[in-house]
């Protein structure tokens, strides 16, 4: 008998979809029996709802591609939460599959249900419910394209379990839906628009008569098309290019005037040349908290320009400030052709580094950053390690950084090293994760070594939360709060896992002995006991600005 899921796996590969990743549930069985009779579809079991969503997101990210993922209803599909808001807040392209309640369930409160239209309507681009033959495949594909454009940003479709286990009619899979919505974005301008060239021409003013000028590259730099269009207008105009997290590695981080990261996670000397410039110009960034430095730009004196094509980014700008609603790389080239021969003579930033600890995970980076592969890619979890990987990772297209900084969520960095290896399989991934994430995505190192992945994992092992204990001790007066936490022996729980797993000490004694470990192929973990006492470089930031 063919499925309706047969049917539905037919139509997620003919999308160009080649990889589903999930977590299975009974009343998601039949999916997973047909993507075991397709040979266009690969699956990959992570350990937990939660796990297999976010190596999804980090799938999306590094492949460019619509991301699929499936999880049961009930609570298998809640754990997804924070992938999709992740996904949401990051622009990335993901498809959560999830059953809901069975067509023929008489009445509510059955088990495995849960109304995801009211669950996740906002942390999603939309919600489709499937619970009928009819149409469901033309749902399937507006759900893909809708997760691809106009902005990117997760998509779920619930679909009872009944009729996924059904037998096909392909008359009725194939029939136009009773109704399927699609976001068509902000409308479409004609070529004659003269605000938006008036716009431009006001931006490029605003830039060509500051005395000094700060190009700030978001996540949505790394788009095709935007990525190029920011190394051309970099290298013709020479205005001082930084990052965010989520931006570092869009430019080359070698040699002279490289690009560096800004903003809560990034080094103070920048930070600085930020706040005084005349004119900041943010291209592809949401413009969180942490990329503008706790929403210390733009400040007052400053003008803004703004590059971004989110529909729901507010048109008015603050005093002195101005949108250009445009996708980054367009924005980037209108610009460019206003600006015509004009060359940037200001201020540049100063060359000094923020001040941190030198030594031990300082070390650990420069080990990875003399190790990196051209096609590598580094994953950052919350908390320090994106810090010191934001701070002293030096990368060069096409090696890129990902951390969680749509959310911010501990437990981000072992499940998303899923994701990124498997859609880089010809590279190593280098993950840096403290104890604290790693303590919320234990199982996920299972689905490392089960697959073979070539994922390196630094686990920052000081048995605290200790950027949290830090803003605890340094903004709110109070005791530390993870003081009192249990240590785990991590080296005991890999070795028990299968993982081969090396602990330092001390990692620029150990270096050679590190390097060596790490040289081979395959998934590798390191533990490095690391002091309560270190400092990394958003921590100082933090504490900075506490005093």
């Amino acid at each position: 008998m063919t499925t309706v899921a047969d049917h539905i796996a037919r139509r997620l590969a003919e999308n160009g979809v080649s990889r589903v990743f999930g977590y299975p549930g009974e009343t998601s069985l039949s999916l997973y029996a047909a993507l075991q009779r397709s040979a266009a579809l690969t699956h990959v079991v992570g350990r937990c709802p939660r796990g297999a969503a976010y190596a999804a997101e980090a799938y999306a990210r590094i492949s460019g591609q619509v991301a699929v993922c499936d999880a049961p209803g009930g609570i298998g599909s809640p754990y997804c939460t924070p992938a999709l808001l992740e996904a949401y807040n990051s622009g990335t392209p993901l498809v959560l599959l999830t059953s809901g309640p069975s067509k023929s369930t008489p009445r509510p409160w059955a088990t495995g249900q849960v109304e995801h239209a009211r669950l996740f309507e906002s942390i999603t681009k939309r919600v489709h419910v499937i619970r009928e033959q009819k149409g469901a495949l033309e749902i399937v594909d507006a759900a893909l394209a809708l997760a691809a454009a106009p902005r990117r940003g997760p998509v779920v479709v619930e679909i009872a379990p009944d009729v996924l286990e059904a037998e096909a009619d392909p008359a009725l899979l194939d029939a136009p839906a009773y109704a399927v919505e699609t976001d068509p974005g902000p409308e479409p301008r004609p070529a004659s628009d003269t605000r938006r060239a008036e716009r431009v021409s006001a931006a490029a003013r605003a830039i060509e008569r500051a005395s000094s000028v700060a190009l700030i590259a978001g996540g949505g730099c790394h788009a095709p098309g935007a990525a190029e269009a920011l190394r051309d207008f970099a290298d013709r105009f020479r205005i001082p290019v930084f990052t965010t997290l989520n931006g570092k590695g869009v430019l080359s981080e070698r040699g002279d005037h490289a690009p560096r990261v800004v903003g809560s996670k990034g080094d103070t000397p920048a930070n600085a040349y930020i706040s005084g410039c005349d004119v900041v110009l943010y291209a592809g960034s949401k413009m969180g908290d942490k990329s503008t430095h706790q929403y210390a730009w733009p400040s007052p004196g400053q003008f803004l320009v703004r590059i971004d094509d989110d529909p729901r980014v507010e048109e008015a700008g603050p005093a002195g400030g101005l949108l250009l609603r445009e996708d980054v790389g367009d924005g980037l080239k209108l610009l460019a052709e206003e600006l015509g021969a004009w060359s940037y003579g200001g201020g540049r930033p100063p060359a000094t580094e923020g001040s941190w600890s030198r030594t031990g995970t300082a070390s650990l980076v420069r080990t990875v950053n003399a190790a990196l592969g051209e096609r590598d890619v580094c994953v950052g979890e919350a908390s320090v390690a994106s810090g010191w990987f934001g701070a002293l990772l030096r990368l060069v297209p096409p090696q890129r950084l990902i951390t969680p900084r749509g959310t911010g969520s501990l437990g981000y960095a072992i499940p998303a090293s899923v994701g990124a290896a498997v859609a880089r399989p010809d590279a190593t991934v280098w993950t840096l994760v403290g104890d604290g994430g790693l303590t919320m995505s234990i199982g996920e190192l299972e689905t490392i070594a089960r697959l073979g992945l070539d994922v390196k994992v630094a686990v920052l092992d000081n048995g605290r939360l200790n950027l949290i204990d830090r803003h605890a001790v340094h903004h709110h007066h109070a005791d530390a709060v993870s003081r009192d936490f249990t240590r785990i022996d991590w080296a005991g729980l890999c070795e028990a896992i299968g993982l081969p797993v090396l602990t330092c000490a001390d990692p620029e004694q150990d270096a050679d002995r590190v390097r060596s470990f790490l040289s081979r192929r395959g998934p590798a973990v390191v533990v490095v006991d690391t002091s309560v006492d270190e400092i990394s470089p958003d921590m100082a930031i933090a504490i900075r600005k506490a005093h």
